[in-house]
């Protein structure tokens, strides 16, 4: 039991006793007799006030509610009971021997008929019964005199004349009551109005991966067939549940105080519902008919003040919803492990390899997303914000679900922290190396290099693609499963500080990733850049148009906040996972709590992956560089058959007839493999080229060029 249950027991069972003493003196013995005797001489009648205060007080403390008591409050609360006993004497003070307000009443009541009369006194004490009763209640004179207003106002009989007035007047604006899908039973409260609460089940059992359950096989070469398993779910911390109980009840209070600080600011608006997330809670507000939306826009740092928390956010109007939501920090904050997404049917139920998880909504809702139709994206924010951690459950999505055939990372990391610790597992893919020279890369050069040689696979994908009249490497790999030839996996390029790699090789980089950006999601190649210096020198307009994907964690400016998101707020941010992710052809921010993944549970993944494989992949800059020269030498070929079928012609050639018939720079090289291969050769003594008329007839007759 708890510490205020206990106080709130005791004052429930004070308070029953004081109200029986009260009321029947004669059998309360010796205790209940004198203090219904003293009470009675002090206050009268007002006396019955106190167990009924006891009461109020020990019911509210066994329902875990917090008592906001303060010096003031507590004087306004002495000042009621004395204008109470006050009034009591001043009703009674003509009746013999009677009088109801006791000791204080009486000697209010002297006071005051001398000192303004008894009509004064009158005035004075329900003057300050109201303040008191104010300051007590927290409802100011504005609201006190609309209700009163309201209730006092006759109620009319509609004739002709008037119906026929309404209707030439303009309709009223209806606020609809919004339809909240409730994942579990709704909280009931005795107050009317009550604002839901609007919570997500969260289901904890382990599951086992759908693709791991099935115990598929697959070939990592052609060569060697070897059994994968996909990691196994159990590889990963348990979530932790949080007691929610408590924070219910601060939650609504919380949402009093938001309505309340509201009100003070000259803001009439009610409680529609309340979506607590885990780390923040958005409380949806339904404004006044007349109440600008900016009002509260503009408020927003004195709300934050009078809530006594570093920041709120203000979402005005929340889409598809006719109200206004208010995000506010949540006194105790929840952390979001990657299993509690990883085992979620949002997750499960994507069949794209490039699912990853993202975190929890404002609401406590599993987020997931695609990069696939992204097709690319931008992770940005300052150092500690949770860039990294982000990183890392992006990666450990990935390997939950696709094999070392089926996907690749080229990773790059000029910081040498976070991705290292992925050294050696098979899904590791470096252009231009061999399999078992594969790594990370660390060196800002070679990182450049390395993207430079992935533009090429790119451009190589492409004509391979073409040549088979596919669209993309869905529709390549469809092809060659009814084929039986090999697939095409999918290459995710993951650059853990995109700041080195610009203050290095800025021009290269630029030039390789805007490549990668416009031309490689249909090929299978994705971007995955992430920096912790939003600036404009390192995210450029052209990098910045080709991703318009982008998450911000916590920054340091509001230009920081444009740069990354075209709009101000990551500035806001409360840290440790908190983000603003950018969709797709989205215009507004969504907020969403980031996962957090430990460095033991990357640690247990990846040492269960290394045991089964090695990286291990076709070099395919064998068959790009065979392919090139196969390229070239057919258009030397072709180059050389122009030329002879010119000096054909012409009877002649020289360096300006060759440069004048579409040969332009490669006239001089042309030139000379006529004089190595003998059609033409320079007398000595003379600048004029001598053809071989016959010998040129018979090499265009061999290859059907006449």
């Amino acid at each position: 039991m708890k510490r205020n249950d206990i106080r709130g027991l005791i004052l429930i069972v004070l308070g029953i006793l004081f109200l029986w003493f009260l009321s029947f003196p004669q059998h309360s013995g010796i205790v209940g007799f004198h203090l219904k005797k003293i009470t009675g001489v002090v206050f009268g009648k007002a006396s019955y006030i106190f167990p009924f205060i006891l009461l109020w007080i020990g019911i509210k403390l066994s329902f875990n509610k917090k008592l906001n008591s303060t010096n003031i409050k507590f004087v306004s609360d002495i000042f009621i009971i004395v204008c109470i006993c006050t009034i009591l004497s001043l009703i009674t003070k003509d009746l013999p021997n009677k009088n109801f307000g006791g000791f204080v009443g009486k000697y209010s009541e002297i006071g005051l008929k001398k000192t303004v009369g008894t009509f004064g006194g009158w005035v004075v004490t329900l003057g300050v019964l109201m303040i008191s009763i104010f300051l007590t209640t927290g409802i100011s004179f504005e609201d006190f005199s609309y209700y009163l207003a309201k209730y006092l106002k006759p109620k009319k009989r509609r004739t002709l004349a008037d119906i026929d007035s309404k209707d030439r007047e303009l309709p009223k604006v209806s606020i609809p009551k919004p339809v909240v899908i409730e994942k579990e039973e709704p909280i009931e409260i005795i107050k009317t109005k009550e604002p839901k609460i609007v919570r997500e089940k969260i289901d904890n059992k382990v599951y086992k991966s759908d693709l791991q359950a099935k115990d598929k096989k697959t070939d990592l070469t052609e060569s060697n067939q070897i059994e994968y398993k996909l990691p196994s779910i159990e590889l990963l911390d348990e979530p932790k549940s949080v007691e929610t109980q408590v924070l219910e009840d601060e939650l609504r209070e919380c949402s009093e105080k938001l309505i309340k600080t509201l009100s003070d600011f000259g803001i009439t608006a009610t409680m529609d519902s309340i979506n607590p997330g885990p780390v923040i809670t958005r409380y949806d507000i339904v404004l006044a008919p007349g109440t600008k939306v900016n009002s509260i826009t503009n408020l927003s740092n004195d709300i934050a003040l009078a809530m006594k928390t570093e920041s709120i956010r203000v979402l005005a109007p929340i889409p598809g919803k006719s109200a206004v939501g208010i995000e506010i920090p949540n006194p105790k904050q929840a952390v979001v492990g990657i299993k509690d997404i990883i085992v979620s049917d949002k997750f499960k139920s994507s069949k794209s390899l490039l699912t990853f998880a993202f975190g929890k909504t404002t609401s406590g809702e599993p987020f997931c997303d695609d990069l696939a139709p992204m097709p690319h994206l931008l992770i940005a924010g300052a150092t500690g914000s949770g860039k990294s951690v982000c990183i890392n459950s992006v990666i450990l999505s990935f390997l939950f679900r696709a094999k070392p055939d089926e996907l690749k990372f080229l990773m790059i990391d000029p910081k040498r922290l976070e991705l290292p610790v992925y050294e050696g597992i098979p899904h590791l893919f470096v252009p231009g190396k061999k399999a078992a020279e594969v790594s990370v890369i660390t060196d800002a050069k070679e990182a450049a290099n390395a993207l430079g040689l992935l533009v090429k696979v790119m451009e190589h994908r492409y004509k391979t693609f073409a040549k088979r009249a596919v669209r993309n490497i869905d529709g390549y790999n469809e092809l060659m499963a009814k084929e039986g030839g090999k697939k095409e996996y999918y290459i995710v390029v993951i650059i853990d500080e995109l700041a080195d790699l610009m203050l290095i090789a800025s021009k290269d980089v630029e030039e390789s990733i805007t490549r990668l950006a416009q031309m490689a999601r249909a090929v299978g190649i994705h971007l995955i850049l992430a920096t912790q210096r939003p600036s404009v020198d390192v995210i450029t307009g052209v990098i910045k148009a080709n991703l318009p994907a982008r998450i911000s964690f916590q920054v340091l400016s509001k230009t920081d906040s444009r740069v990354v998101l075209d709009v101000n707020g990551a500035e806001d941010l409360l840290g440790r996972g908190d983000m603003l992710y950018l969709p797709t052809g989205y215009s507004r921010p969504l907020r969403l709590q980031g996962n957090y993944v430990s460095l033991k549970e990357i640690e247990r993944v990846v040492k269960f992956i290394k045991k089964q494989a090695k990286p291990e992949y076709e070099d395919i800059f064998e068959t790009i560089v065979a392919t090139e020269k196969k390229e070239m030498s057919l258009e030397a070929k072709n180059e050389l058959v122009r030329a002879l079928k010119l000096a054909m012609e012409r009877r002649r050639i020289s360096y300006d007839l060759l440069k004048t018939n579409g040969f332009g720079n490669r006239a001089a090289d042309v030139l000379s493999r006529l004089e190595v291969e003998g059609f033409i050769r320079k007398p000595d003594g003379t600048n004029k080229w001598e053809v071989f008329i016959d010998r040129i007839g018979e090499f265009l007759a061999k290859e059907g060029q006449v």
